[in-house]
């Protein structure tokens, strides 16, 4: 009888019922792939699995799953993987901030546990560098999303590929009341997806609920995961990046914005991302953000079984 503990937390919340939800395994060793999605599929969320390193120079390993399929990175599921860590005593976060090198699909990522002034763990995770792809055509994210043409681009700054752990479609809306909408049609988000190759579309505008915000944003990726997310560290990284790239802030070396999502879920969700460029050209996206344990179980069943099954 196998005996697999887990904890549920929500990343991006300081306290519980709040932010987006993930499933963190705290010792997957001896899991078998199989075994991993078939217990992100049984909890019904994005999950998390913790592993010693596998390569040099790496201090810990996680593997991402969604109820589809591996993925490479998921920046909330980080935020709460290191949540829980802190609290079960496996790392300590310091005053100075401790450097943690995390192991993941997308490479070696720099992370740091510090606190913040309420005494709460504070993870930041460096994400994979910024890469800037191709204009995507406003007619076909508007045919996609069926909204108006003329609801998209801020200025002359429209649609565009951009990656911060996986390729996406950053997409400028200047209508509080197009973002805010109903976007039902997911298969048409999916074809969109895979006609340009990318895992998700993510939806940002300035004209914001919450008056601490900067933009809200919207992240669909209904070929990977969920139809939408209620926060995704990845696409909200990419939408800073863009963001610094395009000059939609006054040029600096250094931003700080602050991003919502998840209001139409039900969940609404602050997020804090730090931008580093140099000449315009940006360096570095930094996601910070808190998590709260919300529930710890355990799965109890037979190896042979679920190999079977699988």
């Amino acid at each position: 009888m196998a005996i697999i503990p887990f904890h549920i937390v929500d990343a991006f919340a300081d306290h519980p019922f709040t932010g987006n939800p993930a499933a963190i395994i705290p010792n997957a060793s001896g899991l078998s792939t199989a075994e991993m999605l078939q217990i992100t599929d049984e909890l019904s969320m994005e999950a998390g699995f913790i592993l010693p390193p596998s390569i040099p120079g790496a201090d810990i390993r996680l593997r991402f799953f969604t109820r589809r399929r591996e993925a490479i990175l998921s920046g909330h599921v980080v935020i709460a993987a290191f949540a829980s860590m802190a609290d079960r005593g496996f790392y300590k976060p310091t005053p100075e901030g401790l450097d943690i090198r995390l192991e993941t699909g997308a490479g070696i990522l720099p992370v740091t546990l510090g606190f913040r002034p309420d005494g709460r763990t504070l993870v930041t995770l460096e994400l994979p560098e910024p890469r800037f792809g191709e204009p995507v055509s406003v007619g076909e994210v508007s045919a996609a999303l069926d909204i108006p043409a003329e609801s998209l681009g801020l200025g002359s700054h429209g649609p565009q590929r951009v990656s911060c752990g996986f390729d996406q479609i950053i997409v400028p809306v200047c209508d509080r009341h197009v973002i805010r909408g109903d976007f039902k049609d997911t298969e048409a988000i999916g074809r969109l997806t895979d006609l340009r190759g990318v895992g998700g579309v993510t939806l940002f505008c300035p004209d914001t609920v919450h008056q601490d915000a900067d933009f809200q944003c919207r992240f669909f990726h209904p070929r990977m995961g969920s139809a939408e997310d209620v926060a995704s560290g990845t696409s909200l990284g990419a939408v800073a990046a863009y963001i610094v790239d395009q000059k939609l802030l006054p040029t600096s070396d250094r931003h700080r914005i602050t991003t919502e999502q998840g209001h139409s879920l039900g969940r609404p969700t602050l997020a804090e991302m730090c931008v580093h460029s140099r000449n315009g050209s940006v360096l570095k996206v930094l996601l910070e953000a808190t998590g709260v344990v919300v529930m710890r179980g355990s799965f109890h069943f037979q190896r042979d079984a679920m190999a079977a099954s699988g």
